[in-house]
């Protein structure tokens, strides 16, 4: 339990700290909480293109075209789950990118097993991250495919 002393000192602190206040500091900070994009506020993250993920939403309300909130809901988690996966294979290709860069030479016959020696806690970390958004895809897949196909025989 705090005692008044500290709450009062708490409260002094608070005063002082009242978060961003010009613009470039408020676009910085809603990125704070941001780990994987899989729960952020905002699907997208610097260096991608708002236009691809509005493009890949439509292509999957296209192809699955929702009947009702469930399946909808169902649409987009799938979408959210398809950029992640599509964010990951980015970071794959960088990784291999960073860990070949430092000591790579023409000619050299090992590049991508220097690289994955180097940082294998990373590349496995990644894998894991793909195969459980992988079957995370799958498993919300094939419950939207039930619910439709349950939906047609109604």
């Amino acid at each position: 339990m705090a005692t008044r002393k500290q709450i009062e000192a708490n409260r002094r602190n608070a005063q002082l700290s009242t978060g961003p206040r010009t613009a470039a500091g408020k676009a910085v900070s809603r990125f704070n909480a941001l780990k994987t994009g899989i729960d952020a506020r905002l699907q997208i993250i610097p260096g991608e293109e708002p236009e691809a993920l509005d493009a890949l939403k439509a292509e999957y309300r296209e192809r699955f075209k929702p009947a009702n909130t469930e399946q909808s809901l169902l649409v987009d988690v799938l979408v959210r789950y398809d950029w992640q996966l599509r964010r990951l294979r980015v970071s794959e290709a960088q990784l291999w990118k960073l860990g070949i860069r430092n000591d790579w030479t023409p000619g050299q016959e090992i590049p991508f097993g220097k690289a994955f020696y180097r940082v294998p806690l990373t590349f496995r970390r990644l894998q894991r991250t793909v195969e459980s958004a992988s079957r995370e895809y799958l498993r919300h897949l094939e419950e939207l495919k039930r619910m439709q196909s349950e939906s047609a025989a109604a």
